[in-house]
């Protein structure tokens, strides 16, 4: 009489030889991972199933199909994260290589820096606004906090807005080569308003850096920046 236990077979072959397989091969029984080997596994205890069943008793149809969409299932998800692993190498391989070809170009990123490099030259600079602005006014100061030029960014719009500094004070002087900073102070377009400004600065990029397999551009000043955090780039 066939046994209660539908794995009696399996237990069986497991106990006379406990390295072998449900199907008698020489391999180690140890069952695998892989989408594969858990499939192989599911289908070996499966016909050790149907052979023990009781024929006065067998296993129910809706049985059978649902254990064979559960094993369906599961080599379907591991099957896509399969597939999801190989996008996400490929996405941080293809911003590892935009992120090399941005060395040596300049970046505008978040920052209030406007240096001065040289007599009589400038900086480009970006302030990121969220909203609407009737105006924008970018106060310069040099490194004692000491007010040096007022300037208006033309027709603020929302997002960012970019402006450039001639390196001259408001009296058309040009400032001794240094670190300036500077502030947006925003108009709002409507009495109730909310519009706020973040100040971004044009920074070059000197080198990529890796960190946990993600591109980090390098910054003169030794600070790092995403190529998320980049708002626009130019030669």
């Amino acid at each position: 009489m066939a046994s209660s236990n539908p794995y009696d077979v399996l237990n069986t072959q497991t106990q006379a030889n406990p390295n072998s397989s449900v199907n008698g091969g020489n391999n180690s029984g140890v069952v695998g991972s892989s989408a594969t080997d858990i499939q192989n596994t599911f289908l070996k205890l499966f016909v050790a199933q149907l052979r023990s069943q009781d024929p006065m008793n067998p296993m129910d149809n809706s049985q059978m199909t649902s254990q064979m969409a559960q094993i369906s299932q599961v080599g379907g998800i591991q099957q896509l994260n399969q597939s999801m692993q190989a996008l996400v190498g490929a996405q941080a391989a293809s911003q590892s290589l935009m992120a090399s070809s941005m060395i040596g170009k300049k970046v505008l990123v978040a920052g209030n820096d406007l240096p001065v490099n040289e007599a009589g030259g400038g900086s480009t600079a970006g302030v990121l606004l969220n909203g609407p602005a009737q105006t924008v006014k970018i106060s310069i100061k040099d490194a004692n906090g000491n007010l040096v030029r007022v300037m208006n960014v033309a027709k603020p719009v929302a997002g960012v807005n970019t402006f450039t500094w001639d390196g001259k004070n408001d009296a058309g002087e040009a400032v001794p080569v240094g670190k300036y900073t500077f502030s947006a102070d925003v108009t709002q377009a409507s009495a109730n308003g909310g519009t706020k400004a973040v100040a971004y600065n044009t920074k070059k990029v000197t080198a990529v850096a890796w960190d946990q397999g993600v591109p980090e551009l390098v910054l003169p000043d030794g600070t790092r920046a995403q190529l998320g955090d980049v708002a626009q780039m130019t030669a």
